[in-house]
């Protein structure tokens, strides 16, 4: 941000470009907002700037050719809102949007109160917004580059490693002798997962970022040594580590619960060597993925075979001590199996790595179509915003257009430029950017006067002065809590000290820096209101959306899982008959859009804390439990990828033993339909809690949305419905806890790995239900919280 700064003020003011520009000081705050943590960010945000303030350009330059000048206040003011309603509208991603409406307002309270503008004044403009964003690509690639491409695997390496580490300490605690010495390693890897999880929040848009970068080049370039690292391409990497992560933490939920008796001593005892020796050599396949140096193919062939040698002395000890136990201590067999199915399970995702890493070199993805329909069909919500937003900045105008409050607040561009970039999507969500932006407007004021007390006007004092501040700010930018705060601040003093927009002169900068504090204080004060009373769309709302969304994929998870099961095992065939790898496919997109539901809950919780839901909750939002909701969907989304993968797994390694055995086929049909009454269960107790958020909305919601009311009140029934649900899920536990599954020792007694994995379903759908059970009591908290007056604050 320093280099880009000081580049931008050295073409600005140290070239001839100072004489053809009046406000060259936009080029610098341009450089400095157009820095993004990666190459890739920085050039993807330019690039979508670009294609929304070009054809705008174009457009603006068409109306001031055709008449519009000084004093034309009328015509100004239907256009300004006209094309503030359409670019709300057409940008869907709120950063363009707000860049694209400020573009905007600079170019009507310009031409509207300055006299004599050259003809070609928006092209000027847009020459400097280009300018500035050049630099700053060029400074993002030449200057200590990070390249989206990099990080990626940068986080690949970080998290691939570190979720060893956690496997690791998993097994370490599921070998200790007594539970104390067990808790002690999984608090260490519960510090491991967050560091994980935190790490792997930006992996997605670190892919979308990737895509703008010349990958296969910069991969040339800096990985000639390894040429024969795994070819994974960025997603898969990204897939793979999420599949880890599900598998790791189930071992991890199995030893939170894991019974410290005498068949679990005998099996430490008997497994302890082998389980190590199975680490030992995962470490040593791991480790040569993230080799540095050359790693011939043969050699990775060799650790995997090495792995699955392994794998198999665990199992080869497991089958012995059965034999040896018998069935009489079958209660422990289920959770251990799951543990040990799990081990195998995350065995053969690293060795698939070695096996399908040529293919997916070959693989091709397919581009996404092209279609129109997107961009002509009409979004009600999409539209109703922009009208907001246009009436936002309708208001915002009036201190641009009409001369009296034009006098007063200095031609009032610093109101309407802050009404323009405190909108957000939620009434929570612009709540935290008025409060960013006044934080960072009052610090960078704070400095702007300090500046102007050191080195009054001195250009070259003020480069010197402000490139502290730069730093200091740039520095806090990487923090969340800090983002857009840091990035006010650190622009404040570029504004109020290099210059300002037209017709702010008149003051020094010193008063200049006060007033900026007052503008934007009268703009939020007048942004709340607004954002309060136009079309409110609150952040609880689309929270509850997103959870009944959540919910509904829980429930189509449920639903893939069955026809999969009939799939794979020939019961009955779909219209047209899927592969495994297709499954694999579809398994993975279906995650994936799980998980971009789960982040975005996490943000709709910390905006709708903001908001003043008290005034249609019995009680104010509870953040906790609404935080533990979003960890208990996940929890069942987990549970539900171990049925799946277990599903898989059984129907590649049972083909021989089906062969050989009649009975297997009959009790695949058997399991398969004691699944499906348990899943049908814990549907309709999903559907029960999804019809609780639906009615719960406001009514802003439904309006917003298009959605007739049909009742949002509480009746008592509601209550009983959630009730009985969670009687139902309690039934589901005790009964699969003491299922009777003597026979299945009995039945698969030679044949371990078909042992295990049934194991393995009977395991997970009892934590499937007990998952499902912890979210129904959160939200039948909730329920209770929002809708009774049963608790009331003192």
């Amino acid at each position: 941000m320093i280099v880009a700064f000081v580049v931008s003020g050295l073409v600005s003011y140290g070239s001839p470009l100072r004489n053809h520009f009046d406000q060259q000081y936009v080029i610098c705050v341009i450089s400095v907002l157009s820095i993004q943590e990666t190459f890739g960010s920085t050039l993807y945000s330019s690039i979508q700037t670009i294609i929304a303030i070009l054809p705008l350009s174009i457009l603006l330059f068409i109306i001031q050719i055709v008449g519009l000048s000084y004093h034309h206040y009328l015509a100004t003011e239907i256009l300004l809102l006209l094309l503030s309603l359409i670019i709300a509208y057409q940008c869907t991603q709120i950063q363009t949007r707000k860049i694209a409406l400020l573009y905007n307002a600079i170019f009507f309270s310009t031409i509207v109160n300055q006299n004599s503008l050259p003809k070609v004044f928006v092209f000027l403009l847009l020459s400097m917004f280009i300018i500035g964003m050049s630099i700053a690509v060029l400074v993002s690639l030449f200057i200590f580059p990070l390249f989206a491409t990099f990080d990626l695997e940068h986080r690949f390496s970080y998290c691939l490693s570190n979720l060893h580490r956690m496997y690791y300490l998993i097994v370490q605690g599921f070998l200790s002798r007594d539970r104390m010495t067990s808790k002690v390693s999984l608090s260490r890897a519960s510090i491991l997962e967050q560091m994980i999880r935190e790490t792997m929040l930006l992996m997605q848009p670190r892919i979308l970022e990737a895509k703008y970068e010349p990958r296969t080049l910069l991969k040339r370039l800096f990985y000639r040594k390894r040429k024969n690292f795994i070819d994974l391409n960025l997603q898969d990497q990204a897939s793979l580590i999420s599949s880890l992560m599900f598998h790791i933490c189930s071992l991890q939920l199995m030893v939170n619960q894991c019974q410290f008796d005498e068949y679990h001593n005998d099996l430490r005892n008997e497994l302890e060597l082998s389980v190590y020796y199975l680490n030992s050599c995962q470490s040593s396949l791991i480790s040569a993925f993230l080799s540095r140096k050359s790693v011939t193919n043969q050699d990775l062939r060799d650790r995997s075979a090495n792995l699955s040698k392994a794998a198999e002395s665990v199992r080869v000890a497991y089958k012995k001590l059965r034999l040896e136990k018998g069935i009489q201590q079958s209660e422990g067999h289920l959770p251990h199996g799951f543990f040990l199915f799990q081990l195998f399970y995350i065995v053969k995702l690293l060795n698939d790595v070695v096996t399908n890493s040529n293919q997916n070199s070959n693989r091709t993805v397919q581009p996404k179509t092209f279609s129109w329909r997107n961009y002509i069909q009409f979004d009600r919500a999409r539209f109703l915003l922009a009208l907001k937003s246009m009436i936002i900045i309708g208001v915002g105008s009036i201190f641009v257009m009409v001369p009296y409050l034009a006098k007063i607040f200095e031609n009032g561009q610093w109101i309407l430029i802050a009404m323009c970039m405190t909108q957000a999507e939620t009434v929570g969500g612009a709540f935290t950017t008025m409060k960013m932006r006044l934080i960072g407007t009052l610090l960078g004021s704070m400095w702007s006067y300090i500046t102007y007390l050191l080195v009054a006007d001195n250009i070259f004092w003020i480069f010197l002065v402000l490139i502290p501040w730069i730093f200091l700010f740039g520095y806090l930018r990487s923090y969340p809590k800090w983002g857009y705060t840091a990035i006010v601040a650190a622009f404040t003093p570029i504004l109020v000290t290099l210059g300002q927009l037209p017709y702010g002169d008149r003051l020094p900068a010193g008063n200049y820096a006060l007033l900026r504090i007052e503008e934007n204080f009268v703009a939020i004060l007048i942004s709340i209101v607004l954002t309060m009373s136009i079309f409110p769309v609150f952040a609880i709302d689309l929270l509850k959306e997103s959870i009944q969304k959540s919910l509904h994929s829980c429930e189509e998870s449920i639903d893939s899982m069955h026809k999969i099961f009939d799939e794979l095992f020939h019961h009955k065939h779909s219209e047209k008959d899927l592969s495994k790898d297709q499954i694999k496919s579809f398994l993975q997109q279906q995650r994936s859009s799980f998980h971009q539901l789960i982040n975005f809950q996490r943000i709709l919780v910390s905006n709708a804390s903001v908001e003043p839901t008290f005034c249609w909750f019995q009680n104010r939002f509870s953040n906790t439990r609404y935080n533990l909701i979003v960890q208990q969907q996940i929890d069942i989304f987990r549970m539900l990828h171990n049925i799946d993968a277990t599903v898989i797994y059984l129907s590649e390694y049972s083909i021989n033993v089906t062969n050989q055995s009649n009975s297997c086929s009959l009790f695949l049909r058997n399991i398969h339909s004691e699944i499906f009454e348990i899943s049908q269960q814990i549907m309709n107790c999903l559907q029960t809690w999804s019809c609780y958020f639906k009615s719960s909305q406001t009514r802003c919601h439904y309006f917003t949305r298009g959605i007739l009311v049909h009742r949002n009140e509480l009746i008592q029934n509601d209550l009983f419905k959630h009730e009985q649900c969670l009687v139902d899920l309690h039934k589901i536990i005790h009964r699969l806890e003491h299922e009777n599954i003597h026979q299945l020792f009995q039945q698969y007694q030679q044949f371990d790995l078909i042992l295990l994995a049934f194991s393995s379903i009977y395991y997970s759908l009892a934590q499937l239900a007990q998952a499902t059970l912890n979210l129904g009591t959160t939200i039948h908290e909730i329920f209770e919280l929002e809708m009774t007056d049963l608790y009331e604050i003192y």
